[in-house]
Parts: structure tokens; sequence; C-alpha cells
């Protein structure tokens, strides 16, 4: 069995890292397992550094006819094609007409968002074999699709539990010159609405202004966390002392390692993968309740569910959060939460699916 994962995303995301991991984990479990990419970008590299063959898409401006052809005679080397972004599978899905021999389709829908109708009737009806929704919401809001629903599978997203483990060595503190007694409390999401960096800092603000004897850091680690509209938002809430911009980082388990407090106040979530990341890692976690979150987040049990798009119902969660920043029960259940999520697993069962369709 030759498979094939895809995504155009030129940035990092949690459905770029999760195409890179399936590849990894289905080669180390000896399935030949190539990766569909754009040629330079970081999934490129990466995978280059782990010896994975990468392939490159012919175009993703404006998508000919001879581009299609192009593509459809990589597609035919594949006995299963998985598709991770809706772009992607566009130029798979126009590809495939033109195969002689055609693999069998995956895409992994990791949004919420709803289908238009030309996307019903075309992409994910014909020529697509199996759709995988990575958390219970999107399953359920699937389920009952007309085209979807007999061709549709939850399998979540993973995470890489031996990289994201306790305990390791950082040096993220003495980097940015972190006191050792200081509270850090981390955001891992790239800068935008829904991500909710624009709750975090006036909640965080607030956090700062009620313990003046106490000295708290914000970690901002993601794509545009230093961004022109970041820096004119921490300004705006006089927070250039406490804020740390770091931008796009490799090194996000030893970010964890160097937190107190994990907070991710998302709008709308697939499944959350650095938010399970912190939980690997044993990290007291403040998230909102939303989309994929909550069928794992448990209020009090293995983190602290705050209401989402609500700066107080966050600063509230932030002031729990440090209350709890001993709890070893919840940081020992957030870590048993993440264990189900193992990517091993998720890598098992989505190569399940795989044997199935092509039986």
């Amino acid at each position: 069995m030759r498979i094939l994962q895809a995504t155009t995303a030129r940035g990092w995301s949690g459905g770029t890292e999760q195409c890179f991991l399936l590849a990894k984990y289905m080669n180390e479990f000896g399935y030949e397992t190539d990766i569909l990419t754009l040629k330079g970008c970081e999934l490129d590299e990466r995978a280059k550094k782990l010896d994975i063959k990468t392939v490159y898409f012919p175009n993703t401006k404006k998508f000919s006819l001879r581009e299609a052809k192009e593509l459809a005679e990589i597609l035919e080397n594949y006995d299963v094609v998985n598709t991770h972004i809706s772009k992607a599978h566009w130029f798979v899905w126009v590809a495939s007409f033109f195969t002689g021999k055609r693999p069998k389709i995956v895409y992994t829908r990791r949004v919420p968002y709803s289908l238009s109708k030309v996307s019903l009737l075309t992409k994910y009806n014909i020529h697509t074999d199996a759709v995988l929704a990575v958390s219970p919401e999107i399953f359920e809001n699937l389920k009952d699709v007309p085209f979807i629903r007999r061709k549709l599978h939850y399998v979540p997203s993973g995470v890489e539990l031996d990289r994201f483990s306790p305990g390791i060595e950082s040096s993220i503190r003495e980097e940015f010159g972190i006191p050792e007694d200081a509270i850090v409390i981390t955001n891992v999401g790239n800068f935008s609405e829904v991500k909710g960096q624009h709750i975090l800092l006036p909640a965080f603000k607030k956090l700062v202004e009620s313990y003046k004897d106490e000295s708290f850091y914000l970690l901002l680690a993601g794509r545009d966390t230093r961004s022109e509209k970041a820096l004119s938002m921490i300004k705006e809430y006089e927070l250039e002392g406490n804020v740390v911009l770091l931008g796009f980082r490799r090194d996000i388990p030893q970010v964890l390692e160097a937190t107190d407090l994990f907070v991710f106040p998302s709008l709308n979530e697939g499944i959350a993968g650095s938010l399970l990341q912190a939980m690997a890692m044993r990290k007291i976690v403040v998230a909102s309740y939303v989309g994929g979150i909550k069928s794992y987040l448990k209020h009090m049990e293995n983190g602290i569910a705050v209401e989402p798009g609500s700066v107080d119902s966050l600063y509230q969660g932030l002031l729990k959060g440090l209350e709890n920043l001993n709890n070893e029960s919840m940081k020992e259940n957030a870590r048993k939460t993440a264990r189900e999520f193992d990517i091993k697993k998720v890598t098992e069962k989505t190569l399940q699916l795989y044997k199935e369709l092509l039986r």
C-alpha cells in the first residue's frame, strides 16, 4: 500500500502537523507514505529532515488542465491519497478524473463550518471515498448530510506523546530573561480573530492589575504573533513589559515546559491540537468550551472550561487556574486525556480505514 498525505498549506497549522505526523508514523510502521505539498514550505523542510519523500503540486494559483494532468500522473503512483485542507482536496479531486488508475481519496475535515451545495454535489460526492471528521462535533454536523453520511468516519487528530513529555529541558526563561519565580502563562495559536487573543489580552490585563505583587508573563507563540496587529494590541493594553511575542516556534515542547498555566481562548475549534499538547505536558489549562474541545475537556477534572468570547469568564478562569497550579490530580488527568489521542493509535486507526477502502 502506497500512501500520499496532501496539503496546500504554506504555513504551519494543526492540519499541516497532522499531515506530517501521519506520514512520519505510517513510514515508521512500514507503510510507504509520501507528502504532496508546496516546494520550500515548512512542511517540505521538515519532511526532508526525516527523509520523508515529498512531491509537489504543479501549481496552486491557477489550476489549469495541463496542471491537472500533471498532478494525475503523480496520483497514479499511490493507492490512497489523504487530503488535509479544502484547496488540496479540490486539486486532487479535479486531477482524479485524468488518472488511469484512480487511488482511493480520503478527505480529513478539520473545521465545523457548513458545506456549500456545489461542494456537496462535486468534490464530496464523486471520487471521494471517505470523509474523516477530527472531532465528535464535526462528525455530528456531517452525519445527516446527503452524499457524506455513508462515507463518514471519526478519526481524531493525534498528539506526539513522546515529544510532548513532562520534564524535558527548557531554556525559554533564560532566553527571554524571565525570572524563575515569575508566573508564565502561554497561548499557542496563530494570531487571528478566531483564536481569541483579543479576548485574552484584556483578561490578562485584569489579572496583572489584580495581582500587583506578582510577576506575570504572557507568552504568545504562533504565526503572526509578532505582527503589527499584535504589537498594536499589546500597546493598547499597556502590556509591553508583560507580553513576550515568540512568533512561529519549532520548540513548542520547550515553551510549554517553561509554562505554569496554558490558556486557549479560541472562538471556534476542530480539535485544538495545541491544547492537547499542553495537557500532554501535564499543564493546568484554561480553555474555551467550544467545538471539539467539548469532547474531552472536563471542567475542574482535567482543566478549566470558560465561556468563549467572554473577557470576564476568561479572567475568572485564569484566577481559577492560579488557584490550581499545584493540583497534581488535575495535571495527571490532563496527561491521561492526551494519551487517548496518541498519534500512534490515530495512525493505526487511519491505516485500518485505508485497508478497508482498498478491500
